[in-house]
């Protein structure tokens, strides 16, 4: 078997390197839409923390005054129309997706479409944004990017994972090469002397790197109520996630159990992006999930973490440089 699966993904990184070396030497062109595209993603499946840093990034940038729109393919949506929204009305997280439906809660305006140009033609027209934010976008050649930000999950970083089958990475490690930044994730899960191997070995892949760092301090109900984390004190939680990486959710939570002092009563996973159509939680519980599961669920005595991340203030000027440096060529270029 693991000689099945160490031939398998050998061929799998050779079709990884042949697609990127077609767009890379032009061979198969990109399309360029007329305003920056800022590039959120990573080099392997499942939940690495993109969705957070993206909202970041949105809210960063629409503090600096910027119209922000953020293009997403909509992942396991039931719609396959391209929808263009500013807010939740009239809209559901199965038309868009979970991701952005989240974002749209937030107002952040997004939109959705497998044919992320053509999301983004059409974003123009109706929202004029000033910058779109590609989501998920490292391996989204067909259109042209100003800035890729590449994130990783410290507890399982991309340059000590396999290629698939064997691992998790989508892409060969060295294509970290094509990145702007290096983003890492849930850094505070580790013990301090592997925090300091981490970003040695972040920085040797000459990016800036950057931590996202977690603030948890609130949840909220499926109406949009939030509450402090200490009304939890002293019950017992049962736990439920449907994430890309679910372990690392209920690792988060074991954390927050002992500094707010309740207990969990269960552990229950679910695969990514689950409708929670044969999901009834018990009604005598108290439940706690993500903000991407609770938009599935309207049920009282569900909760989900309040998640928010911050990241240094370099990586929003790294971002405002490139816009700038886009602009002044544009300036140049002769009509």
């Amino acid at each position: 078997m693991k000689i099945i699966l160490w031939t398998l993904s050998k061929i799998y990184g050779f079709l990884a390197t042949s697609r990127r070396f077609f767009y890379e030497n032009g061979l198969i062109p990109q399309k360029k839409l007329p305003i920056p595209v800022i590039s959120i993603g990573n080099l392997s499946v499942g939940g690495t923390g993109k969705t957070p840093i993206t909202i970041f990034t949105a809210k960063a940038l629409q503090k600096k005054g910027f119209k922000v729109c953020v293009l997403s393919r909509g992942y396991k949506r039931k719609s396959q129309e391209l929808i263009i929204a500013q807010d939740t009305n009239n809209i559901s997280y199965e038309d868009v997706g979970d991701e952005p439906y989240i974002m749209l809660k937030q107002n952040i305006p997004i939109a959705v479409h497998k044919d992320r140009y053509k999301a983004g033609v059409e974003a123009l027209k109706k929202i004029k944004p000033d910058i779109f934010i590609l989501d998920d976008g490292f391996q989204h050649y067909q259109l042209y990017k100003d800035i890729d930000n590449l994130v990783t999950d410290a507890t399982k970083p991309f340059w000590e994972d396999q290629l698939l089958p064997l691992g998790r990475l989508r892409e060969p490690p060295s294509f970290s090469m094509y990145a702007d930044s290096i983003i890492i994730t849930r850094l505070h899960l580790l013990k301090e002397q592997r925090q300091k191997e981490i970003l040695e070995q972040a920085k040797k892949f000459n990016k800036p790197v950057f931590i996202a760092r977690e603030k948890i301090e609130k949840i909220l109900d499926p109406f949009s109520n939030t509450y402090p984390l200490e009304i939890l004190k002293g019950k017992k939680v049962t736990v439920f996630a449907g994430l890309g990486n679910n372990t690392q959710f209920f690792e988060t939570v074991k954390k927050l159990s002992q500094k707010y002092d309740f207990s969990i009563e269960e552990f229950i996973s679910f695969p990514d992006h689950y409708d929670y159509k044969n999901f009834k939680p018990k009604k005598e519980r108290i439940y706690l999930t993500t903000e991407k599961d609770i938009i599935k669920i309207k049920e009282k005595n569900v909760f989900a973490l309040n998640y928010e991340i911050d990241i240094d203030k370099d990586y929003e000027e790294l971002i405002l440089n490139k816009i700038k440096k886009r602009e002044q060529n544009a300036r140049k270029t002769p009509v």
